[in-house]
């Protein structure tokens, strides 16, 4: 009978972590799927992993690169020799916000450019709501 009341005991003390974990990987899989899709220029992709006040401005870069086609290739290029790589995920339930810390690496730049994506949380969800 102890035994399984000290396994039930570390179940429940196990339990807040497994659902850390797991809002964690929601934010870097957002996060990965938004940086992919942005670093590829298919910005209405992602707009989609969005709050509503950053899809428009996502969506307004799509609609700046069919105004001049040739520019839009050349800036596509561009995008698309950038990568990218996930260096730390910080996630602040009180705040319902998360910080995904990443690299932007960029051809021809000895450095990578430190960059950051804030991330909104609602329930199970989670939104990119700035680029820094």
């Amino acid at each position: 009978m102890k035994k399984i009341v000290i396994l039930a005991l570390v179940a429940l003390c196990l339990l807040p972590l497994a659902a850390c974990d797991r809002t964690e990987e929601r934010v870097e899989a957002v996060s990965e799927t938004f940086l992919n899709a942005y670093y590829t220029a298919e910005y209405e992709k992602a707009a989609a992993c969005c709050t509503p006040a950053l899809a428009a401005q996502v969506a307004k870069g799509a609609r700046a690169q069919e105004l001049v086609p040739e520019l839009a290739e050349k800036m596509k290029e561009a995008v698309r020799s950038t990568s990218f790589k996930i260096v730390s995920i910080a996630v602040d339930k009180d705040a319902a916000r998360a910080t995904v810390r990443y690299d932007l690496l960029v051809p021809g730049l000895d450095k990578p450019v430190p960059k950051a994506l804030q991330l909104q949380l609602e329930g199970r969800t989670a939104l990119v709501d700035r680029i820094e």
